[in-house]
């Protein structure tokens, strides 16, 4: 049965073998330690017993947020995941009063940017060159 429960010290291996696979950023294990230790920090982990399938992370900043990272295991994709960590995460901003959301998604990442929509994100800007490997970004913001 998935949970999705805020992160914990116990998640984080799960956690980095997950943010190496979506994205090779080279998070270490230490740059999870500190997000636990970050006052602005807020981390949604999606387990499955003590498995972990995805996560999701954003900064609280005055009553806006912006999106770290949303991401689901390889092996975990296309089940509902994404969703449920975006749908948990809108509900604890409703509590921390956190009153809109921003992130950016790839422009190659059609998936990703139908499921914000899905959830309720707009399209309202382009940040080019915005990726390491030069390609655009697409800016997108949810009102909560």
């Amino acid at each position: 049965m998935i949970e999705f429960v805020p992160m914990k010290e116990e998640h984080i291996e799960g956690l980095v073998k997950i943010e190496e696979q979506c994205f090779n950023s080279g998070y270490a294990k230490t740059t999870f330690l500190k997000e636990l230790e970050n006052k602005i920090a807020i981390y949604i982990v999606a387990v499955d017993g003590k498995t972990v399938l995805g996560y999701m992370g954003l900064w609280n900043i005055c009553g806006g947020a912006d999106i770290i990272d949303v991401a689901v295991h390889k092996d975990f994709r296309r089940q509902g995941i994404g969703e449920g960590l975006i749908s948990e995460m809108l509900k604890v901003c409703k509590k921390e009063n956190i009153f809109e959301v921003n992130l950016e998604v790839r422009v190659s990442n059609f998936a990703a940017r139908e499921l914000y929509k899905k959830m309720g994100f707009s399209e309202v800007g382009l940040r080019k060159l915005y990726y390491e490997n030069k390609e655009d970004a697409i800016l997108m913001k949810i009102k909560i």
